[in-house]
Parts: structure tokens; C-alpha cells; sequence
């Protein structure tokens, strides 16, 4: 079978793609409100490989893996651990600034107005700080949530807490629609899937065999 002419940095990228794990189908069975902890953790899980998988297909991009040896193989380790520890440490940074500064300013009457566009733009300005620093995003955002569940969550009022769960469950559903509306229409374009009619297969057979030897 023909897979075209492929490096080893090459098979690592792609690698590095398919170890991520697809949590979607066992968080559509779950229940949140009746397990949160076993969603959550989940979720969780779903969520670091993910972020793992796109920090180390980051990592192996930014080498030359031509000729390996033991110097190229540190480099990669640790500019993968370079970008997962900054991108964890830039989040919870976000998190903690965000409690830190709902905690310590007054609103007024305007309080829920002002304390939902604060956790809603340290969020995105955590993602935006990743990405100008060439770090991972979601795991930024990922660990920024984390900060702020457990500490801006406390410091807002009653009336922010039920405005923020539902514009974030608003904003993650209709970013849902888009993407598998997305996915959708671009599963139509007949020259993508002659090009890779061949490597589906293969794909999709060497993926079987690589969850089936874990158990």
C-alpha cells in the first residue's frame, strides 16, 4: 500500500494525533448533575490528552528528525515538557489574577455585568497569551477553568455564577453545532476522500490493533 514518502517526523506527528482518546461518546451517556465527579473526571482526562497530543505534535513539528540521535531526542522531550508546564503555570496564573481581582474590586449595582466580562476575558486572555508565546491554548484555558471553578467561582455573586454556567453551556453548544456542521459539509468535498481512500484504511487498521494490544 502506497503512503507516500513519509519521514520519521512524519509517522511521529501522526503518532502523536492518533494517541489522543475520544471521551465524547462516554460524556453523552453521563449525566452531570446526577455524577458530577466521575464526569468531571472524564472530561478531565478527555481534555489533558488532548491538550497532551497537540503539545507533542507541536513539539515533534519544531525538530528537524531526519537524523536522530541522542541529543535531537532530549531537545524533543524537553520542549515538550517546556510547553506543558508553561501552558499549565500560564493558566493558573490567569485563574488565580481573575479571583484575585473579582475579590478585591467593588462593582456596585453593576456587579454581575462586570464580574461575568471579567472570568469571560481573563479566560480568552489566557488563550490569547498562549498563543502569542507559541504555547497550548486549550491546555492554558483548560487549567484556567480549573483555577477559577475553585477560586473566582467563590469570590462572584449568586446572580454571576447562574449567568456564567449558562452563557458558557450556550456558547459550548453553539460551538458544537458549528464544528460537527463543519465536519459535516467538509465530509462532502470528493477529492479529500480520494486522496485518502487508501489511507483510511490502513489508518483505521493499524489504530484498531494499537487500542486492542492496551486492552
Amino acid at each position: 500500500m502506497n503512503i507516500g514518502n513519509l519521514e520519521i517526523g512524519d509517522y511521529l506527528a501522526i503518532g502523536a494525533i492518533f494517541s489522543a482518546t475520544d471521551s465524547v461518546c462516554t460524556l453523552q451517556v453521563l449525566n452531570q448533575d446526577e455524577t458530577p465527579l466521575l464526569y468531571s473526571l472524564v472530561f478531565g482526562e478527555g481534555v489533558v490528552n488532548d491538550a497532551t497530543s497537540i503539545v507533542l505534535f507541536n513539539a515533534v513539528q519544531d525538530f528537524d528528525l531526519s537524523n536522530i540521535n541522542s541529543a535531537v531526542v532530549l531537545q524533543l522531550f524537553g520542549n515538550f515538557f517546556y510547553l506543558f508546564i508553561l501552558s499549565t503555570l500560564l493558566g493558573v496564573v490567569a485563574g488565580l489574577l481573575s479571583a484575585y481581582v473579582i475579590k478585591k474590586l467593588y462593582f456596585g449595582r453593576h456587579s454581575t455585568d462586570r464580574e461575568v466580562a471579567i472570568m469571560i476575558l481573563m479566560a480568552y486572555l489566557s488563550y490569547m497569551l498562549s498563543e502569542l508565546f507559541a504555547l497550548s491554548a486549550i491546555l492554558t484555558v483548560f487549567f484556567c477553568g480549573i483555577v477559577m471553578s475553585h477560586y473566582t467561582w467563590h469570590n462572584v455573586t449568586e446572580s454571576s455564577r447562574v449567568t456564567t454556567k449558562h452563557a458558557f453551556a450556550t456558547l459550548s453548544f453553539i460551538s458544537e453545532i458549528f464544528i460537527f456542521l463543519y465536519v459535516g459539509m467538509d465530509a462532502l468535498d470528493i477529492e479529500k476522500w480520494r486522496f485518502v481512500s487508501d489511507r483510511c484504511v490502513f489508518s483505521s487498521l493499524m489504530l484498531f490493533f494499537g487500542v486492542w494490544s492496551w486492552g
